[in-house]
């Protein structure tokens, strides 16, 4: 696990000097994803560097790592998982090797299969880079569900690029120059799609794609996308069981190969369980487990993951977030670690945790990517409902949302909860079929911008399921909702979070869910085998059955969320206050009375109504202070 960072330059327009200083600069704005050592590699086209967390082959694995005649190089952050299995092949066929790091395996793949032959071959989690100098051919990949991250500016042929946005910003050529295209996919989704970030000339390498150069520019090309097409589906359960099971099992004890201390968390949901679990199957001493304590019971799934702990006698830590524990210090820390506003306030208690776990283990298992390959979250429900809405007359839905509407001025259903709910899905219903998943989970409405600008809003474009797979219209809807979580919200939240905050605290976090064999499985299962009697994730429960006690299986899902609204002490209003002022650079672009109107409804609002959940008007806040921060932080300019 690593950052690795570089500027390439085959025209050799830059001064190497000034270029080199400018890499090692970046390198040293990543020193937290790789406190171990660096490495660096000057040339007369690039400067390319790292940064190394070691976890496997700590004597022999520094990069670059060359074939063995030097021709090809690479400098790589993540993990392959299935190494082993190649590298035993390889060596059957001829191959020798000089270290027993996992990152050799990948120029002998690259030699033996080319770029995309190699990046079909490698299961694991990564970002890299590869100077071929037998044609001085420069290649940047990023894996499959983007939990690895890759940002770059180019500029007249030249490619500056890092895993972080902040170590990017270090190369003073770079302009922070606002991306309003950006902005608008930002205030309505909190998240903006790849390869847009809120910075005009800085873009994101989209999750299975990698970078060539074309002439004087550098194309994303894909090597892999979701597809749920041409399957032979399982329909019976007990063949799936029996086809699946083996698959997370695998997964599992791939990514358990580590040199260093590992562990794992453990939330109490049937995801982390279910990790931790086969981890303890697999393993001769107890796992290392940690879960979060909340003082807000609603959110605080500890007694579970203490239930879970015995139960597989694990080597258990709980660590308690108290509500009020918000700290200024602790906002531009998020900030930037992140590098991008990232208004999921999970963030929160993922950095604590991260910190907390590091000081026991390097290497920790999570339960991310469950619910996205088994049908988990609730939009997997709603979508299909909505789209069936989506089909009624839209006079019936006119007249639905009037009852909605007189309903909400009913003192007695000032709360109602079902209320709200109904406005969302009638309200979303209202979208066309592409636009169906920003309309589901959107932030800000039209009417919200409206008021936050002033005046109408410029809405973005639906292209949030651009270029989808021929078949995209004879997938079910849970596969499309599926589809748009995994190109979506996968990659520009969950991994996010991640990813940033593990690397704060420089651990690594691996995510035997997102294992591109189970993922190729999961894709092959019944719509019935994943949501059944209106629970997600059917097939993991009856897989896990035996394993695991049954409150696992009883609770409802929470997600790992904080309340935010308890978070809002003094701390946090000071700050909300300072944000929202004419100095900060993106005032301009908002109206104040809109802005202020946001700022009281979040501070004020303690409990859901029948027009807008707590959670809601706690993260329109949030969202916009992330949004100021960054900008002031980074300095970031409008027009």
């Amino acid at each position: 696990m690593c950052g690795i960072c570089g500027i390439i330059d085959t025209s050799q327009s830059l001064d190497p000097g000034k270029r080199d200083q400018w890499v090692q600069q970046m390198n040293e704005a990543i020193r937290h994803r790789g406190p171990d050592e660096a490495g660096y590699r000057s040339s007369a086209s690039a400067c390319l560097a790292m940064r190394r967390l070691a976890i496997i082959d700590l004597q022999s694995g520094q990069q670059p790592i060359y074939n063995p005649d030097r021709s090809i190089s690479v400098f790589f952050n993540g993990e392959i998982y299935n190494f082993q299995e190649w590298r035993d092949t390889l060596e059957k066929e001829g191959d020798s090797f000089y270290t027993h790091s996992d990152t050799e395996v990948i120029v002998h793949l690259y030699q033996k299969f080319g770029m995309e032959g190699m990046l079909q071959r490698l299961k694991g989690m990564f970002a890299l880079v590869i100077h071929d100098e037998r044609d001085n051919t420069f290649y940047l990949a990023r894996d499959r569900f983007g939990e690895k991250p890759l940002f770059y500016h180019q500029k007249e042929g030249k490619l500056f690029f890092s895993s972080e946005v902040k170590s990017l910003l270090e190369v003073p050529a770079i302009p922070r120059q606002l991306n309003e295209e950006a902005l608008s996919y930002y205030l309505r989704l909190t998240m903006v799609p790849e390869p847009l970030t809120l910075l005009r000339e800085v873009h994101s390498l989209k999750p299975g794609h990698y970078l060539k150069k074309e002439g004087n520019d550098w194309v994303q090309k894909a090597w892999f996308q979701p597809d749920y097409s041409g399957k032979e589906i399982i329909h019976s359960e007990a063949e799936a069981k029996e086809y699946i099971a083996p698959l997370l099992e695998k997964a599992v004890r791939r990514q358990m190969i580590s040199d260093v201390p590992l562990g794992a968390f453990l939330s109490g949901g049937i995801d982390s369980s279910s990790i931790v679990a086969l981890m303890q199957e697999n393993s001769a001493e107890p796992i290392k487990t940690f879960t979060v304590r909340f003082e807000e019971s609603t959110y605080d799934e500890s007694p579970i993951a203490r239930k879970v702990a015995q139960h597989l006698g694990t080597d258990h830590t709980e660590i308690s977030i108290p509500n009020q524990d918000f700290s200024e210090d602790l906002f531009w820390k998020l900030i930037d670690h992140t590098g991008i506003p990232f208004p999921d306030s999970s963030t929160i208690p993922s950095y604590l945790i991260t910190r907390e776990i590091r000081s026991h283990v390097t290497v920790a298992l999570s339960g991310d990517g469950g619910d996205e390959l088994f049908g988990g979250y609730p939009i997997f429900q709603w979508w299909p409902k909505i789209a069936r809405l989506q089909k009624t007359p839209t006079f019936l839905r006119q007249l639905a949302m009037t009852g909605v509407n007189l309903g909400r001025q009913i003192p007695r259903a000032a709360s109602s909860s079902l209320l709200r709910k109904a406005g969302r899905a009638l309200e979303a219903a209202q979208y066309e079929e592409e636009e169906l998943g920003m309309a589901i989970q959107e932030m800000f409405s039209p009417a919200d911008l409206k008021s936050l600008f002033g005046q109408p809003f410029q809405m973005p474009q639906p292209n949030l399921l651009a270029n989808l797979p021929p078949a995209f219209a004879e997938w079910s809807e849970v596969r499309k909702a599926m589809y748009y979580r995994l190109t979506f919200n996968l990659p520009l939240d969950m991994l996010v979070k991640v990813d940033r905050m593990s690397m704060a605290n420089s651990l690594e976090v691996r995510a035997p869910f997102l294992d591109p064999d189970l993922y190729e499985g999961s894709t092959r299962l019944a719509d019935d085998l994943l949501i059944q009697n209106g629970k997600g994730k059917h097939l993991i429960r009856e897989i896990m059955r035996d394993k695991l006690p049954e409150v696992v299986f009883n609770h409802p899902k929470t997600g790992f969320s904080i309340p935010l609204h308890q978070y809002q002490n003094a701390a946090f209003e000071k700050l909300a206050a300072s944000l929202f002022q004419p100095k900060n650079p993106i005032y301009s672009l908002f109206d104040p009375s809109g802005l202020q109107a946001v700022v009281q409804n979040g501070l004020r609002q303690k409990s859901d109504t029948a027009r807008q959940s707590v959670f809601r008007s706690s993260h329109q806040l949030w969202s916009l202070m992330q949004l100021f921060g960054w900008a002031q932080r980074f300095n970031v300019q409008v027009g």
